[in-house]
């Protein structure tokens, strides 16, 4: 039924140019991605396929020893990388990056490293200070989750099939084939809606690895002539090799581009081993290529944590030659030692217990260690969050009576402030990403993905501890996420005077009338579900009557080809909620740094001014007699930026948590100079003082 086994010579070799190509680009690639990744799954989609196929068909599939294989091949080599990174952490990483690296490091043990990454939000980034020295492991846990799958269903369609007396072979080569299909239009998908997901999303994965799989089911190919097939290999490798030098897979895959290196991997498979002298197959057998192909394994798992340590320990930037010449040194022989000592010993049978037993020791060395140190990530998670909070209102306290002097922020800006002491910035660069607005944790607003469900409105309430008890006015913040970052600069000044303030945010998605109506100039297209959740937004604020609603008066969004814009379909929001008798005030948007700030920060502790942007000049393109009687316009900008540039850090605090939105720490320092604004856009809700 399935094809026999065959020894391809020259395919452990193409293992090894896959991980070879993953390493250089990673250190030396600038963020670029080889697509090594991709021929990697569907190299193991092929070898996995093919040996469930004749362990189904012949004897029988024998679950404990196929669990046992697993663990015998790869466990091992996982262990003293994970065992270094677990003790960088203690003694050469910043203590802040310890909880998500202890709770990656139980999910990449129970192969649930994708989504560990997916649900803290994490992208495949490139390599830096901010970057988790586990986030290569992403494509190990499909992989684990592949080999755990897969048996499942071609089993159950072996089984199916033979009791239903149909034609095997034809009957498994449709399956394969669907389970691709449906895997790959699902990965088109889900890459337009949020291709960040999209690239560490199983499910946007799996066709990587079956489809491969199919040229188990046939031995068709090798009738062909060799000299076609000769060409067939190395046009395969050409693909291969060229992918990451041609495609921006990082921001492409696994959309159907990702088809480049896949088919480039089965090209290579179709041609089999001619042996042909000068073909692909025979290069790839070769000594130093078999040798790549040994230690592959080992210089994945190893390089990219050492790329991390290193960028910790030393000055240079992630990219620089020697650095990173340095690190593939170092990867090398450490991947080579990992095979010799580790992988190849341990990959010995007869030094394992039975089938049965190693698969429960293999499942007790996963499970034990990934919960101690899921539970210690968790409890220095909650303890760093209750710290920032702490810091945060202690921060607040110190801004309102004015004895903020180690850490001024904003106030340093204003017109008298003395210079600016030396101390400890607030918070670590590390810190700084998750310096975010109250809000954020609260799970109360909706992304910026394009799907129906994420167009029904959510309020979110005062946050625990924030509660105003009988308020004299209520205001609503909205505007998308660069309305919501002001949150905390609100929430000082709520607690001051006495307003409940409630959040109502859909990420990316400005409260604006336009639908497309409006020239590109001025308005940006607002996607289907924002278009709909702008339309529900209105409604709920007609209902509820806030005293203010406080938005966006401008956006920076896209200013880089049609500037700051002064959007008409704002000014007919504020036009609706003038009908209501519904206050606004209106705030500039702030400029967007070049680059993202804690990460810059980070690399350039001894001068972070590297890290700043030059101001824009000019005043706001929104202005008075543009808006309706109801509106108050509030410009920030001398606060947030200094006259020449947005600066990355502002007395002593990390003013970005990315590259366009203000800290948590920063906007609560801002406090003061939204206060005296509001006095003259919002004098109503002052009306009332407690």
């Amino acid at each position: 039924m399935v094809a026999p086994s065959a020894r391809r010579e020259g395919l452990h070799g193409l293992r090894g140019v896959a991980v070879v190509l993953v390493v250089l680009f990673h250190l030396f690639g600038a963020g670029r991605v080889s697509g090594g990744i991709d021929v990697f799954l569907a190299i193991s989609g092929f070898l996995f396929t093919g040996l469930i196929l004749r362990r189904v068909s012949g004897q029988g599939f024998d679950l404990p020893a196929y669990l046992a294989r697993l663990v015998r091949r790869l466990l091992p080599p996982v262990v003293p990388v994970l065992a270094f990174v677990v003790l960088a952490t203690l003694v050469l990483l910043p203590a802040p990056m310890r909880a998500q690296t202890w709770q990656e490091t139980a999910a990449v043990l129970l192969y649930v490293e994708n989504w560990q990454l997916i649900a803290s939000q994490l992208g495949y980034d490139a390599a830096g200070v901010q970057t988790s020295p586990l986030q290569h492991f992403w494509s190990l846990s499909v992989q684990g989750q592949f080999y755990l799958l897969w048996p499942v269903v071609l089993g159950a369609a072996w089984w199916l099939l033979r009791r239903r007396r149909l034609p095997v072979r034809a009957a498994l080569t449709v399956v394969v084939l669907a389970v691709s299909a449906a895997s790959f239009g699902y990965a088109v998908h889900l890459h337009r809606l949020d291709q960040q997901v999209a690239y560490l999303h199983t499910g946007a994965r799996l066709w990587e690895l079956t489809l491969p799989g199919l040229l188990t089911l046939t031995a068709a190919h090798r009738r062909l002539p060799r000299a076609v097939r000769v060409g067939l290999g190395w046009t395969g490798l050409a693909l291969i090799v060229s992918c990451g030098f041609v495609l921006d897979g990082a921001a492409l895959f696994p959309g159907p581009w990702a088809l480049w290196p896949v088919l480039g991997v089965v090209l290579f498979l179709l041609a089999d081993d001619t042996g042909a002298p000068g073909s692909a197959d025979r290069l790839l057998a070769t000594g130093p290529a078999r040798w790549l192909g040994d230690i592959s394994y080992g210089l994945y798992l190893w390089h990219w944590p050492l790329l991390i340590v290193a960028l910790h320990l030393g000055t240079r930037p992630a990219g620089d030659p020697l650095l990173s010449a340095g690190v593939l040194v170092a990867s090398v022989g450490l991947a080579h030692a990992t095979h010799r000592l580790v992988e190849r010993p341990l990959a010995d049978v007869r030094r394992w217990p039975s089938p049965r037993r190693t698969a429960g020791v293999g499942a007790v060395a996963l499970v034990v260690p990934a919960l101690i140190l899921a539970g210690s990530g968790l409890w220095l998670d909650s303890r760093a969050q209750q710290e920032a909070e702490a810091a945060r209102a202690d921060l607040a306290r110190q801004v309102l009576d004015g004895t903020s002097h180690d850490h001024p922020g904003a106030l340093a800006l204003r017109p008298g402030w003395g210079p600016v002491p030396e101390a400890p910035l607030l918070l670590d660069p590390t810190e700084a990403d998750a310096d975010l607005p109250p809000h954020d944790a609260q799970g109360c607003w909706q992304g910026a993905e394009d799907r129906p469900e994420l167009a029904e409105v959510l309020f979110c309430p005062e946050p625990p501890g924030m509660e105003v008890p009988d308020p004299v006015a209520t205001v609503v913040i909205t505007g998308g996420s660069h309305g919501a970052m002001w949150e905390p600069t609100w929430r000082v000044l709520a607690a001051e005077h006495g307003w409940r303030v409630l959040v109502m945010v859909k990420a990316g998605c400005q409260l604006t009338t336009s639908t497309g109506q409006f020239p590109a100039e001025t308005d940006l297209v607002p996607n289907a579900s924002c278009q709909e959740w702008n339309r529900r937004a209105l409604a709920e604020l007609v209902e509820l009557g806030p005293d203010v609603v406080f938005t966006l008066a401008t956006t920076t969004a896209q200013a880089e080809t049609t500037g700051e814009k002064a959007s008409r379909g704002f000014v007919e929001v504020f036009e609706r909620l003038a009908e209501h008798d519904i206050d606004v005030v209106a705030i500039r948007d702030i400029f967007r740094m070049q680059g993202d700030v804690p990460s810059c920060v980070a690399q350039n502790l001894a001068d972070p001014s590297v890290c700043d942007t030059p101001r824009v000049p000019g005043p706001s393109p929104m202005t008075p007699d543009m808006v309706p009687a109801n509106v108050g316009l509030v410009d920030l900008t001398d606060h947030v930026c200094a006259p020449e540039v947005c600066q990355a850090v502002v007395g002593n605090i990390i003013a970005y948590h990315d590259h366009s939105h203000l800290s948590a720490s920063f906007a609560t320092t801002l406090a003061p100079a939204l206060d005296e604004a509001l006095r003259e856009a919002a004098p109503g809700l002052y009306a009332h003082p407690r």
